[in-house]
């Protein structure tokens, strides 16, 4: 095969981020007998006529999509390796390529069950039939619309072939399949900067490539996972700016309230509340997500900014988005339901994102949905996931099977034992009672629960905070509902299975540990945490008073 390794940043590769140089010169220290291309705006257009393919004048393609269509168009008329220039090369291509290269073609697989392959690395040799196929579709594509709202456009064009084609299918099945798994590894939640000593175990160091990111939120240890990957100097690699904000601390804040009946709605909020009062943050205004965001008349008196943290579930209503201009916003647990409100990606609402990314979103499906949009964004989980571990007692001894209806409990098997049901729909809207009975119940899992048995998400991730240990299935629902309920979990499989309550029902429960440890989520949580904290300080608040007073060390006397 050609050995040509293609890569690309726009911007140029001097002009490139410390560690996307990093990466990028892993290919050619890695692989000395293969010719490294490194493309750029300028030089594109020397290898592929892109504006005889696509007329970029009149359509919206985002750097990400105009990458994919660059990757799969050198792979067809030149053949060689596609390099992303955030994949850093691990090992190098002689020791394990020619091994995978069977059949023309090479891709890792099965990123996710709705994605066949990842296609930050693509091998092909000149003239493969699939790569030509895959070619065509991307070019296909693009001819009959002006925009994207897929981020992953380019795989399902890939995955429509194999579904439509025995032939192509058949090449596809005789690619050898190498998990795309491993190569994500370091970007688990706190693991690039964590030491390697204690984290190294959890890293097949023998895998070909790594997927990173081109921001560092921190500093890295030179002991840590990302410094032993990088190499020489990693330490020195300068933290990415952090957002920016007002010029001085807002006004005043705001804090969102729900017309809802959904207790986890107002779980969410009350883990936002309790991380800004760490902060001494207290808020002035309470604005309503769905019907004020953008209105906001509670505003009207304030003089400067005022600072809100957006998180949790957005939203229904799309007269009010985005939000209005007197926020000065943090988005961080963030969550799109598309289907209830298209404003959620309207020009102006990418715009209003664009001017405060990063976005921390719930859930990869959030995340990938606006990098689709060349919004910056990262994985923040959901914040609920910082409620501080509870204590243990004797006391914590009963079963919570906690749903929107009670019909789980007639699927459940006796051998589970007595189980309390709870529902985590109030059947009122009130929003101060609902905060208060969300409280309530949080306590009371806290307090009494040897395991909960659940199929909502906010109870769940609330659960593994405190320790409790958890089963999760997903909802009694409709085949569009799973949809969303898959969009919704897509990042709580991270941490912990979910089972479908009928299929477990018919093969005896055999998958379900009834009895399962808590899940280890403390790496976690001080991830959330040092992000969080980081990213509020866009908001130049002032430094948080000293603890104290503290008693003079003689008031405790010597025994």
């Amino acid at each position: 095969m050609r050995k040509t390794i293609w890569a690309c940043w726009f911007q140029g590769r001097e002009a490139a981020p410390p560690l996307v140089r990093k990466c990028l010169d892993s290919w050619e220290r890695k692989n000395p007998d293969w010719e490294f291309r490194c493309l750029d705006a300028r030089t594109v257009e020397r290898f592929v006529p892109i504006r005889d393919l696509i007329d970029l004048d009149n359509r919206t393609i985002t750097a990400a999509s105009l990458s994919d269509i660059v990757r799969i168009s050198l792979l067809h008329e030149f053949g060689g390796v596609w390099a992303d220039a955030t994949l850093f090369c691990n090992r190098p291509l002689d020791d394990w390529l020619p091994d995978v290269m069977q059949e023309g073609f090479f891709a890792f697989a099965d990123p996710v069950p709705t994605r066949p392959l990842s296609s930050w690395f693509l091998s092909a040799e000149p003239d493969n039939r699939l790569v030509a196929e895959w070619y065509r579709k991307t070019i296909e594509y693009w001819q009959d619309r002006t925009r994207s709202n897929d981020y992953f456009w380019f795989h399902h064009r890939f995955k429509t072939i194999c579904e439509t084609s025995g032939f192509f299918a058949g090449l596809w099945s005789r690619v050898p399949k190498v998990s795309a798994g491993p190569s994500h590894a370091l970007q688990a939640p706190g693991c690039m900067y964590s030491p390697a000593a204690d984290v190294g175990d959890r890293i097949d160091w023998t895998t070909p490539v790594f997927k990173l990111t081109h921001r560092l939120a921190r500093p890295l240890h030179p002991d840590s996972v990302l410094a032993r990957v990088l190499g020489p100097d990693a330490e020195m690699l300068p933290v990415s700016a952090p957002p920016t904000g007002p010029a001085a601390a807002p006004a005043a804040f705001a804090s969102l309230k729900v017309a809802t009946e959904n207790l986890g709605d107002h779980v969410q909020i009350l883990a936002g509340r309790q991380l800004l009062s760490r902060f001494g943050v207290a808020h002035r205004h309470e604005i309503d997500r769905d019907d004020e965001i953008m209105s906001a008349p509670c505003l009207d008196a304030e003089g400067g900014e005022v600072g809100i943290l957006l998180n949790g579930w957005f939203k229904t209503n799309d007269a009010e988005w985005p939000p209005h201009p007197k926020l000065a916003p943090l988005l961080f647990g963030f969550h799109i339901r598309l289907f209830q409100c298209p404003a959620l990606v309207s020009d102006a609402a990418i715009a209003f994102y664009r001017r405060h990314q990063p976005i921390g979103c719930r859930d990869s499906y959030t995340a990938q949905l606006l990098a689709g949009h060349g919004v910056e964004t990262f994985v923040s989980h959901c914040l609920s996931l910082t409620l501080p571990r509870r204590v243990a007692s004797d006391a914590q001894s009963e079963v919570f099977v906690v749903s929107r209806d009670a019909r789980i409990c007639d699927r459940l098997p006796p051998e589970l034992g007595p189980c309390n049901f709870v529902s985590h729909y109030s059947g009122s809207n009130d929003f101060a009672a609902n905060m208060r009975e969300a409280e309530s119940l949080l306590e009371l899992y806290r307090a009494r629960a040897r395991l909960v048995v659940t199929t909502l998400l906010h109870c769940a991730l609330p659960a593994i905070a405190m320790g409790i240990p958890v089963v999760m299935f997903y909802p009694l629902n409709s085949e569009r509902g799973h949809a969303s309920d898959r969009e919704r979990f897509s990042s709580l499989t991270d941490f912990l299975p979910v089972h479908d309550l009928d299929a477990q029902a018919q093969n005896g429960w055999r998958d379900v540990d009834w009895n399962p440890a808590p899940v280890r989520i403390g790496d976690t949580k001080l991830a959330i945490l040092d992000r969080f904290f980081e990213m509020a300080g866009k908001w130049k608040l002032p430094p948080a008073p000293p603890l104290g007073p503290i008693a003079p060390p003689d008031v405790l006397p010597v025994s």
